[in-house]
């Protein structure tokens, strides 16, 4: 091996280590500002897409919720027809059945919001269909109170 060529491969193992070394710092840093500064929520999510026709994605703010079906094929347009079930504490607070969204595109998805309160768990179940009734999209949330990570037991 010739002298560039040892430079060139002392250079590339350099790197690598670096890449470590920071990827392990940063992720250090990152769970000890999410444990001490920060409240965590526990969200588990659940779906089954056969056709898999839409993404789902929700926003979780300190007094709402804002769930979004969009549909994955950026050209696509669906008229569909959605069934859901929203819960606090294990208790329904809204349930629609077949409700018709016409025209959904990516620019226009469907959108859900909802109220929250502190302390409470919350559950959505959706089925989205077409006409047919062939599911295009099916999913479930259920999103757990709130823990704090700098609380301590006395």
């Amino acid at each position: 091996m010739n002298n560039l060529t040892k430079v060139l491969i002392a250079l590339l193992f350099l790197i690598i280590a670096a890449g470590i070394i920071l990827a392990g710092i940063n992720y250090c840093s990152f769970d000890d500002y999410r444990d001490n500064v920060y409240a965590e929520q526990e969200v588990t999510v659940w779906g089954d897409e056969p056709l898999n026709a839409f993404v789902s994605e929700s926003e979780n703010y300190e007094d709402h919720f804002v769930f979004t079906y969009i549909p994955r094929d950026t050209n696509a347009t669906f008229d569909c027809y959605m069934t859901y079930e929203f819960k606090q504490d294990g208790n329904t607070l809204e349930s629609v059945d077949k409700k018709l969204y016409e025209r959904v595109t990516a620019s226009d998805p469907i959108m859900l919001e909802f109220s929250r309160e502190e302390g409470s768990e919350y559950e959505l179940n959706i089925t989205i269909e077409d006409a047919d009734g062939v599911i295009l999209h099916k999913s479930g949330m259920t999103i757990y109170p709130q823990t704090h990570g700098n609380e301590s037991e006395m």
